[in-house]
């Protein structure tokens, strides 16, 4: 029984799982602005780009 006990109180690995799934929430939300914003910020580059080329002409 107090095997048992020592197995259900051991707690070592735990913080090693909240890491991953903290990095994993983080890769979420990173995933998720790329999508959302990503467009956006192509558009405003190439329009910068295409300002910039047009200088040298």
């Amino acid at each position: 029984m107090t095997k048992l006990n020592k197995f259900f109180k051991d707690n070592r690995g735990a913080n090693l799982v909240e890491y991953i799934i903290l990095v994993g929430v983080i890769a979420l939300v990173a995933i998720a602005g790329f999508k959302i914003f990503g467009q956006k910020v192509d558009a405003k580059v190439q329009e910068q780009a295409n300002k910039v080329e047009q200088i040298g002409n």
